[in-house]
């Protein structure tokens, strides 16, 4: 699928309702604060990360500086010096320290130039910050969807007061221009189900007022807002499922979903399997929850697309720590619907050490080798549920506590997971390049795939658990992983 579909893309007038958040006032005296304390406190953490534990407590202090210095912008001129240094300094540190977890020499060393190459420009920067005054951010127009947001069409942005028109430009093409009303720009987009780059340009008597834009939306189609509960189990499905399931690794799961017609199928779906990093969707949901009405304006929202983008152990344990422990994963569990699955607590950080590895067991689940376990209905109940809250259907966010927009924001972060290493993913052999709002879960004696294929026709739901004492190979994996998605995306 190209990263950027969109040539035969087409634009019709539409309506979207969305909150727009106001922007916080910031100082030149947070900025200081964060040097004379948070940066200190990140070169000394730093200095200390040479276990797992040493390299999560650098990585919490560099992102609380991190956080601190964004939070603080606009600044004065005097401050900007200090600004960009402790920016750089703190983005270096986390890129050193994801080194460690991804595990990947080339981030360590980079994240490392880079924190110690801004060493003497922070020095610099601090010697002629003392002003204590500061700019004030204006509220700009303001945009559904944001950044890598899931959304299906409809658009919407609020427009500068002056602004009589606005021009909607996808992926660098313009595509049509619409008169404001209500202080409102909307459009809707159709087009190939991808990841799009639009930009909202605002004019008065054809001359540019301003303007707004969101990088890599996923346009996932009006057929996306399908979202049949899996209440009908199809004799068809299961027997393609057990076929394609047939062989592969020692223990396999599997749940398949469409969620248009609302036919599902199992096998051994209520098995109990070693989780890996699946269950971070609960705390992805729990933690969103917590964040208001702009959790990708938040303090975490960089945690969070960490967390669903390459599954990132030290952002999960940033977020325990910060916001609630494992209490806050196990609830967004619950809400979820995953009826089955634990969240013990914390990750480890660096390796993929795991208890020692019983052999074969009687029935359909393997071994118990871990606290923190999953099934594949389990998986398939938490895509269905964030699936249905960014879609708005009737009880969704009673049961979730997600709004569609955090919903979307989930779905968004999901379908930019990165395709590296060990994340990449179980399904997309099958999918027949359909967009795929993923999570995958590995250890050395398991390896999943769990997602939501965004076929033309509709959303389809696929999971894939397996476990093989003498380990499972990301091959191995794909192999039968595109066999499931195979069955629903077709």
């Amino acid at each position: 699928m190209p990263a950027r579909p969109g040539a035969r893309a087409l634009v019709l007038a539409g309506v979207i309702a969305g909150t727009l958040a106001p922007s916080a006032l910031a100082t030149d005296a947070e900025l200081l604060s964060a040097h004379r304390s948070l940066y200190p406190a990140a070169e000394s953490a730093a200095g200390r990360a040479s276990s797992p534990e040493g390299a999560q407590s650098a990585y919490d202090a560099a992102r609380d500086l991190q956080e601190a210095v964004r939070s603080s912008a606009p600044v004065s001129s005097e401050c900007r010096v200090l600004l960009r240094s402790l920016a750089r300094y703190a983005s270096g540190r986390v890129r050193q320290m994801e080194g460690i977890d991804r595990p990947s020499s080339s981030d360590v060393s980079a994240g490392r130039r880079s924190a110690e190459g801004a060493r003497g420009s922070i020095s610099l920067g601090a010697s002629t910050c003392r002003t204590g005054g500061g700019g004030q951010p204006g509220s700009g127009p303001l945009m559904s969807p944001t950044d890598s947001e899931a959304f299906f069409g409809p658009i919407v942005a609020r427009a500068p007061r002056r602004a009589d028109q606005a021009e909607l430009i996808v992926n660098g093409r313009t595509l049509t221009r619409v008169d404001i009303r209500s202080g409102r720009a909307r459009f809707s987009l159709r087009g190939e189900n991808g990841r799009y780059d639009i930009r909202i340009r605002f004019t008065r008597a054809g001359r540019t007022v301003g303007g707004v834009q969101a990088r890599g939306a996923w346009l996932l189609g009006r057929n996306g807002l399908r979202s049949t509960p899996g209440s009908r189990s199809s004799s068809t499905l299961a027997a393609a499922l057990s076929r394609a399931t047939a062989g592969g690794p020692r223990y396999r799961s599997a749940w398949v979903q469409d969620l248009t017609t609302g036919e599902a199928a199992g096998i051994n779906a209520g098995a109990a399997f070693p989780a890996a990093s699946l269950v971070k969707l609960g705390l992805m949901a729990g933690t969103i929850t917590k964040l208001g009405g702009a959790p990708a304006r938040s303090a975490y929202a960089y945690d969070l697309k960490a967390m669903a983008g390459w599954s990132s152990n030290l952002a999960n344990n940033h977020l325990l720590r910060r916001l609630g422990g494992a209490a806050t994963a196990q609830e967004g569990l619950r809400r979820l619907g995953a009826r089955s699955s634990t969240f013990p607590g914390e990750y480890i950080v660096g390796t993929e050490l795991q208890p020692s590895l019983p052999g074969a067991s009687s029935g359909g689940a393997p071994p118990s080798v871990s606290q923190r376990v999953t099934t594949a209905q389990d998986m398939g109940r938490m895509l269905y549920a964030i699936h249905a809250s960014a879609v708005g259907a009737p009880g969704a966010r009673a049961q979730t506590g997600l709004t569609a927009h955090q919903a979307r924001l989930m779905l968004g972060w999901l379908l930019s997971s990165q395709q590296r290493a060990d994340n990449v993913s179980m399904l997309a052999g099958g999918a027949s390049g359909a967009p795929i709002a993923q999570k995958n879960g590995w250890i050395n004696s398991a390896r999943h795939g769990a997602g939501i294929i965004y076929t033309d026709r509709g959303p389809m739901i696929a999971v894939m658990l397996t476990y093989d004492s003498s380990g499972v190979s990301i091959s191995q994996g794909q192999s039968l992983g595109s066999r499931i998605a195979g069955l629903v995306a077709r």
